[in-house]
């Protein structure tokens, strides 16, 4: 059955051209786009876009799904604090039950707030794999690894990563990828890097790593090896197959230089590092330099929130207290940073809605006392609109949340899992 979106404004062709089209999608890919009426065919169902904006299903590029498990857990702490005293002694006592059940409240709120897809590091990854096929987002999947060495239990932690590859590349249809992900230059150790960097050219996926996050972690870098984390990982030889690298906030001009040189794609998470006082990116000047930046929530025990409209809305304006200049990382921007730049980091889902792409689309009612009058429909995205006013979300043509009702997870029965599995982290 096709689907038909009747006077709706949309951002369209990739770039921020703005229209009020009409669009069909027949299948799972957009089949017509026109600003002309188009004739409604038998069994077709028409939405009314009036008053509504359709962009590009936002790419949550960096997240780690089942740690809403641990949302408001630890707050309030810096990274390592927060990181060794709090948060990986509760991961030692995770369950595979408690991660799925985790991973669907994470997609649950991911899919409310917009997000068709996202790139996910973390453990247990069957039972997170499991959770996005049964729901239908598009993901990119991987295991954390964390190993200073290539000594047993190094190995048997890429044989875990390279699990995730054989089993979940290509699942759900061809929505889900993978990625080989070590989890930092701190925690893991240089052969075990390189024996990562093989098996991600083994396998043709690509590398999602955590990247000059603190700078504590970049002193401590320079002084163990005599190179910043950035060229430290050129130095292991990872920088030369597509890298996904997370956060990058304690960088300089030589490192943007060699992000940009060497094709690595960033992840900015701006609530999250400045939630833990990690700092703020130098993103203006990273995509000044040519470098791919999308957006990522990280998790929602460092953020407590999965919303990438909270999260454009925090890039672009620490971006203009940072640089004391409001003309950096416009709304238009900042929306193709969490879109476009996106599926190009991941190197999957649509990038546009265009014709021939595949049918990920949002819908965001910008007819509401928070957002009216609309000047410009982007502007508002960015700066006035919440989560609450996403009515619609699809993927691959599938409604994925329809007039604000979720369609493919029962959201009650969810809520009282995730609240019974809790109690026992509750002090």
């Amino acid at each position: 059955m096709g689907i038909v979106l009747r006077n709706i404004t949309a951002v369209i062709d990739g770039a921020t051209v703005v229209k009020t089209i009409n669009l069909r999608i027949d299948g799972k890919r957009i089949s017509t786009i026109s600003e002309d009426p188009l004739p409604i065919n038998p069994g077709e169902a028409v939405i009314e876009g009036e008053g509504k904006l359709a962009i590009p299903g936002l790419v949550n590029a960096h997240s780690h799904l089942p740690m809403v498990l641990f949302r408001g857990l630890a707050d309030d702490l810096p990274l390592r604090t927060w990181l060794e005293d709090h948060i990986w002694p509760v991961e030692r006592e995770l369950s595979p039950k408690e991660v799925y059940w985790a991973s669907l409240l994470g997609l649950a709120e991911m899919i409310r707030a917009g997000t068709t897809m996202c790139a996910d590091m973390y453990f247990y990854t069957n039972e997170v794999g499991r959770a996005v096929e049964e729901v239908g987002l598009r993901a990119v999947l991987s295991y954390g690894v964390v190993a200073p060495k290539l000594d047993a239990h190094g190995k048997a932690e890429l044989k875990k990563a390279e699990a995730v590859i054989t089993r979940w590349e290509g699942a759900g249809d061809g929505r889900i990828k993978t990625a080989l992900s070590p989890h930092a230059v701190y925690t893991c150790g240089e052969e075990v890097w390189k024996a990562a960097i093989e098996l991600a050219q083994k396998y043709e996926v690509i590398l999602h790593t955590h990247l000059a996050e603190t700078r504590e972690e970049v002193e401590q870098c320079r002084a163990q090896r005599g190179l910043s984390p950035v060229a430290t990982l050129d130095r292991f030889g990872a920088l030369s197959i597509p890298v996904l690298a997370a956060h990058c906030v304690h960088v300089d001009k030589d490192d943007i230089h060699l992000l940009a040189e060497r094709e690595v794609s960033v992840v900015h998470c701006p609530k999250s590092n400045a939630k833990l006082g990690s700092g703020i990116a130098p993103i203006a000047a990273m995509q000044k330099a040519g470098v791919t930046v999308a957006l990522g929530t990280d998790g929602a025990a460092a953020n407590n929130s999965l919303d990438m409209i909270e999260e454009m809305r925090m890039a672009a304006l620490l971006q203009k207290v940072s640089s004391e200049d409001p003309t950096v990382l416009p709304a238009r921007e900042v929306a193709l940073m969490a879109t476009q730049a996106g599926a190009k980091a991941l190197r999957t889902g649509a990038q546009c809605l265009a014709v021939g792409q595949d049918a990920d689309i949002v819908l965001v009612d910008l007819d509401c006392v928070r957002t009216l009058p609309v000047y410009d429909p982007l502007s508002a995205l960015v700066y006035a609109a919440h989560s609450q006013d996403i009515t619609d979300v699809m993927v691959a043509g599938r409604f994925l949340l329809r007039d604000r009702e979720l369609v493919t997870i029962d959201e009650e029965k969810v809520k009282q899992e995730v609240k019974r599995l809790s109690k026992r982290y509750k002090n």
